[in-house]
């Protein structure tokens, strides 16, 4: 009965075992191919997994963390990058930054900080009010007085003769101190001895013993009995700072000011900027125009046919945008011919370039 069941059921002509082969081998094949199918799945998965990581780490990279970040003073040609970082900046943006300053560029006024390639118009806003850009000789004062706490003197060398309220106010004076000082040279009053500083009303013996050692009287001083400046004529594009102090109102300050805006700009056109000169006042620039000439065969022009990014955007006149149009342009270009050709094909407007024709070339 089994023999029979099994015999009827199960026994295969030739063409039957050849077609059972067939079907067999297409099931193998089958299955062979969803197995494949399914490692590729698996590992394109992973790599799929890899490159929204890669995603994630340039949008952290790209993207400002400005609502999370702190707020606190600093000066942008010294700050740390872990200081950029906690203000919430980015790390393109930060980058930026110390690049610009490994080039040996500085950044002289706070508006400078928009001239940095990545740095974005919500990043600039975000911490423009906290830049408080140093001078120099305030800069190296402060390394001995690091660790200062409110109220102390921050101190370097002067010439009572010359120093300006904002430099006494940086010191750390009060400034009925400084308008009192101020007040005591425009009367007439002249300090020949370090010790005259005791005329002065306000300043008592404990702060003057203080700034005794810092003093540093000039015996070139040329004033009226007003405090005004005469016979004292500067060129104003070769005036080195130790000239300039020269000047009623003009200290250490003002004259180092003077000389780094001159440096960057390429040389004054006219006296009247001296305005653009960052912490210049209306009161002083009256009060010293007329002790300067000008000459302009020397004025530094930046070739733009050379010129880098940072070369272009550190000078006070031009901005990233204007930096990146006439990059632009000579890309496009290959050459500019003339400075005009800027203005012909649109690359910038006339405003702009009436005020910097005198500071570029081709050539």
């Amino acid at each position: 009965m089994n023999r029979r069941f099994i015999k009827e059921y199960f026994n295969f002509s030739k063409r039957e075992r050849n077609g059972l082969i067939v079907l067999f081998t297409i099931l193998a094949l089958i299955i062979i191919s969803r197995l494949i199918i399914l490692n590729i799945s698996t590992s394109n998965s992973k790599n799929f997994a890899d490159f929204e990581n890669e995603i994630d780490v340039f949008i952290s990279y790209r993207t400002p963390e400005l609502e999370n970040g702190e707020r606190f003073n600093f000066d942008p040609n010294t700050a740390t990058k872990e200081d950029f970082m906690r203000m919430g900046l980015c790390n393109r943006t930060i980058n930026s930054i110390i690049t610009f300053r490994e080039k040996g560029w500085k950044f002289y006024k706070p508006e400078d900080l928009e001239k940095v390639y990545e740095i974005t118009p919500e990043e600039y806003e975000a911490i423009k009010d906290y830049i408080i850009i140093e001078s120099d000789s305030k800069r190296n004062s402060n390394n001995y007085y690091k660790n200062s706490k409110k109220g102390e003197l921050n101190l370097f060398e002067f010439d009572p003769n010359t120093i300006t309220k904002e430099e006494l106010l940086e010191m750390g004076l009060k400034t009925w101190q400084a308008d009192n000082l101020i007040k005591y040279r425009e009367k007439g009053g002249v300090f020949k001895t370090s010790n005259d500083l005791s005329k002065v009303h306000g300043l008592d013996k404990e702060l003057i013993q203080k700034l005794i050692p810092y003093i540093i009287i000039s015996t070139e001083i040329n004033t009226t009995s007003n405090g005004k400046n005469f016979d004292t004529i500067l060129n104003l594009n070769t005036a080195t700072e130790i000239e300039l102090q020269k000047l009623q109102g003009i200290g250490p300050y003002y004259a180092k000011r003077i000389v780094e805006y001159r440096t960057i700009l390429g040389g004054f056109l006219n006296v009247d900027q001296l305005l653009e000169v960052y912490g210049m006042t209306e009161e002083l620039y009256q009060q010293i125009k007329d002790n300067f000439i000008i000459s302009t065969e020397n004025i530094k022009k930046i070739n733009i046919n050379t010129a880098e990014y940072m070369d272009l955007v550190t000078h006070p006149y031009i901005n990233k945008e204007n930096a990146k149009n006439i990059l632009n342009y000579r890309n496009f270009a290959g050459t500019i011919k003339s400075p005009e050709d800027l203005l012909k094909q649109k690359a910038v407007d006339r405003d702009f370039y009436n005020k910097i024709l005198p500071y570029i070339c081709t050539e």
